[in-house]
């Protein structure tokens, strides 16, 4: 890419969240290296990637289709997914990133140079140390971008690359990632299509390494084998992360294993009943392999350890 434009400082409305925030568009920043597009035919997570991306927030957040409303310096040309502070961004494809850190208005800056020939722009990223909005770091590892991520290196479609903020000229606005697509890397195209139609995961980790999950949510079916449940939140080890969810449905069947036996038997192989419907239930994982599948909560992938009703 040889130029870009950022957000523009105009008041955002936020319904669901009962939010507001603005943000500020920039005037052109020249001398981006521009890449050559790719094959498009490549796929990421079994699907077209030229179809279907990886939602690039992790988590709650809040979108409306603002792509091309008027800003003082010209059109958005991005959509702004409002997000928690330091929600984690993620690789919506396959592909090699590069960061970019020397424009005042873009802030921490992430360019992901897809495999499908897309380039894609994370602007405004993290640069508090703490929980307040401090500006105290910079756009480096582990507070803009993730931890250990290079410049240059390629990533996994999904893979942890960025934190959410507020850095550049969204500065004191509510922590938001303003995400563009240029197809071929070319001119912005409206992200919001792809946006509604992508995959998100119930959670993210370098893959091949071992996880385990406590998922939190209300029972949809419970019994023959599997446990169905509308998901709220998810406790991630290692490291103990907790991603909240507006309520994504998950399947997992059963682990059953010599120490829990008695307990996963009599909860999840029994036939359904009523009585369990609609409870809280916190569903604690197997450890497994971090895979694709695992990553998006497929059926029946993440097996079902142990559970623990909440009490009335």
């Amino acid at each position: 890419m040889s130029r870009h434009r950022t957000t523009a400082r105009a008041l955002l409305l936020v319904a669901i969240l009962g939010l507001t925030a603005g943000q500020a568009s920039a005037l052109p920043d020249p001398g981006i290296p521009k890449r050559a597009p790719a094959p498009t035919d490549k796929t990421v997570g079994g699907a077209s990637s030229g179809k279907r991306i990886i939602f690039p927030v992790l988590g709650r957040s809040h979108y409306t289709n603002d792509f091309g409303d008027p800003r003082p310096q010209g059109r958005h040309e991005g959509i702004d997914i409002v997000a928690p502070k330091k929600s984690l961004a993620v690789a919506a494809e396959a592909g090699k990133v590069k960061f970019w850190t020397t424009s005042a208005r873009a802030g921490c800056m992430l360019y992901l140079y897809g495999d499908s020939g897309t380039t894609y722009l994370y602007i405004h990223l993290n640069n508090d140390l703490g929980a307040t909005n401090d500006n105290k770091g910079t756009c480096v590892p582990g507070v803009a971008y993730a931890p250990g991520l290079k410049s240059g290196a390629k990533v996994a479609a999904g893979q942890h690359i960025a934190f959410v903020g507020d850095s550049g000229d969204a500065n004191g606005i509510h922590p938001h990632l303003h995400f563009e697509l240029h197809p071929k890397d070319g001119a912005a195209a409206d992200p919001y299509p792809r946006l509604q139609a992508a995959t998100h995961l119930l959670f993210a980790a370098r893959p091949g390494t071992t996880f385990t999950l406590a998922v939190t949510g209300t029972v949809v079916e419970l019994g023959n084998g599997s446990v169905e449940l509308r998901a709220t939140t998810v406790r991630q080890w290692p490291g103990s992360r907790l991603i909240r969810h507006e309520g994504v449905t998950v399947t997992m069947g059963a682990a059953v294993t010599a120490e829990t036996a008695d307990a996963v038997t009599a909860a999840i192989l029994a036939p359904p009943s009523p009585l369990t419907r609609g409870r809280t239930v916190t569903v604690y994982t197997a450890p497994a392999k971090v895979t694709f599948a695992a990553q998006t909560g497929e059926s029946g992938v993440l097996g079902a350890a142990r559970l623990v009703f909440r009490t009335r």
